[in-house]
């Protein structure tokens, strides 16, 4: 679930929610470009992007399993960077029908 930055004053708190709503409505592409990366550079790149957007708007949990993703591909443990890969893929589900 998203949150609100901390001591967020009230009157910004309506246009943070519709950019974070924009945010929620990209993840979809966002994901296939993971999923669909041209090769692991490329894949690296979607990730790291992925990681950091979801941190500032505020789903920090999304942005952590992007972050496990990179990692386990750094490592070459495939299964479980896919494994991560679905996690990944369920969360953004469960965000797009939150949000």
């Amino acid at each position: 679930m998203a949150s609100l930055p901390e001591g967020m004053e009230p009157a910004f708190a309506a246009q943070f929610l519709k950019i974070q709503q924009t945010f929620v409505a990209g993840l979809a592409q966002r994901l296939h470009d993971i999923q669909q990366a041209a090769d692991a550079q490329a894949c690296h790149v979607a990730l790291h992007r992925l990681a950091g957007a979801a941190g500032g708007y505020g789903f920090g949990a999304l942005s952590v399993l992007a972050r496990e993703a990179m990692e386990a591909q750094q490592a070459g443990a495939q299964a479980l960077f896919q494994a991560t890969l679905q996690r990944l893929a369920q969360a953004i589900a469960h965000i797009q029908l939150t949000v």
